[in-house]
């Protein structure tokens, strides 16, 4: 008995470990829309005040939005905001909302695992091959592949931990409305 309940919590305790990390890279996210807001001002202030635009702006801050992109993926999940078509499932019973509860997130595994599998091997491509962005700056085209594999494989982890969790909460609930459901109410480690 011991045995098991020290197993249950060597599990949790690497959920709330994905989750933190899923939060930190939604963190990150966050300050990279931050550089990205000043870098644009920059560059308008550099081009229309002083007739001096830049090289590297445009380019930077297109990569960076990929990335905050694609890091946000998972906490989007964990936080229980993904887009979902919700009148039917308003009014299911409870087994059935945990069924295609269920059969959403292992969609979303499934896919997470082909595209960080997919993007991967784009990745590598790209490196071997010294492919480059066609811009001025010619950056190499697999910093802008490299968020598509961390978001995916990360995206992939969250929905395995969100489907393990699931028999062990309450039935998820959908709003006939449209309106966000609490996260609270469906995370049972909140």
């Amino acid at each position: 008995m011991r045995a098991d309940v020290s197993k249950a919590r060597d599990c949790l305790s690497w959920f709330k470990w994905i989750d933190r990390v899923s939060d930190l890279l939604s963190r990150v996210g966050d300050v990279l829309v931050i550089l990205i807001t000043v870098m644009l001002t920059y560059e308008v202030i550099a081009r229309y005040v002083f007739l001096s635009p830049t090289k590297w702006v445009h380019d930077v801050s297109t990569v960076m939005q990929v990335w905050f992109t694609f890091l946000g993926m998972a906490l989007v999940l964990k936080n229980r905001e993904m887009i979902r078509i919700t009148a039917i499932l308003a009014i299911a019973p409870a087994w059935l909302r945990y069924v295609l509860e269920a059969v959403a997130l292992l969609v979303i595994l499934v896919f997470s695992i082909v595209a960080a599998s997919k993007g991967y091997q784009m990745m590598i491509d790209s490196i071997n091959m010294g492919r480059r962005q066609p811009t001025m700056l010619a950056m190499p085209n697999w910093i802008g592949e490299l968020p598509i594999v961390i978001g995916f494989a990360w995206l992939a982890l969250q929905s395995l931990v969100q489907l393990i969790r699931l028999p062990f909460g309450p039935a998820p609930q959908f709003s006939v409305s449209g309106e966000q459901e609490s996260s609270s109410d469906h995370d049972p480690t909140a």
